[in-house]
């Protein structure tokens, strides 16, 4: 009989990012080759590994709350970035970043209940970053209706309000086939997803254990345009 393996430790309180862990994250966008990475591996887990595990564990109770709804998985990216299509070779990206799915949903191709990285560049964001051609389709059908599309236009000039902007993986330079350019949604019809995010994560909470309520407020005004979007099956 096969020994049970050990039950992992939880992860230890969220007290934040400490501030070395900028300097680090700046050591490795100069050094960018894996000789100097595995030297310093070290560091990377503690000051950025470490409390982006313990941040993500605190808020997923508060956000399964908050949406109703269970949670999948929750993922951390690996530093090493995938060069293959892009003109950038540099090996390794200069931020951490973690993401928790909806239950039900591939980490990566459903919505994000959070998705967050920080380093040398910092985003918090939620929703649909990307649609399959059908949800595209039916999302902007949706938004150009006059009984759905105001509803949901106001719901994201709400979380305007509150910092949060219109986000997608793609955007369209123009408006979509059969879209007037004077259509009252126009920018939301250009682009190819439904998601919401911010990268002007203040000072005051930015190393602080004030990050995670900051965090779980982002995801508060985020949360009526996530849940449209969950409720119409997108």
């Amino acid at each position: 009989m096969a020994p049970k393996k050990p039950t992992p430790a939880p992860p230890a309180p969220f007290t934040g990012f400490p501030k070395p862990g900028i300097s680090w994250f700046q050591s490795l966008a100069v050094a960018q080759n894996r000789e100097w990475f595995q030297a310093h591996k070290a560091g990377y887990e503690q000051l950025w590994l470490s409390p982006m595990q313990s941040l993500l564990a605190e808020v997923r109770a508060p956000l399964e709350k908050l949406y109703g709804r269970k949670l999948g998985p929750t993922k951390i990216f690996r530093l090493n970035r995938d060069v293959r299509f892009s003109k950038d070779k540099s090996p390794y990206k200069t931020n951490v970043a973690g993401l928790i799915p909806f239950d039900g949903f591939k980490p990566m191709e459903g919505p994000a209940a959070l998705y967050l990285h920080l380093g040398l560049e910092e985003v918090v964001a939620f929703g649909f970053y990307m649609l399959e051609p059908a949800s595209l389709q039916r999302l902007r059908k949706l938004l150009i209706d006059e009984k759905t599309g105001p509803g949901l236009a106001k719901l994201m000039a709400a979380a305007q309000k509150k910092g949060l902007l219109p986000d997608a993986m793609e955007k369209l330079k123009r408006p979509p086939p059969g879209v007037r350019p004077d259509h009252p949604r126009v920018e939301l019809l250009k682009h190819k997803a439904l998601a919401l995010s911010r990268s002007d994560v203040p000072k005051s909470v930015r190393f602080g254990a004030g990050l995670k309520a900051w965090v779980l407020e982002q995801a508060k005004a985020a949360a009526p345009v996530v849940k449209w979007g969950l409720a119409q099956k997108l």
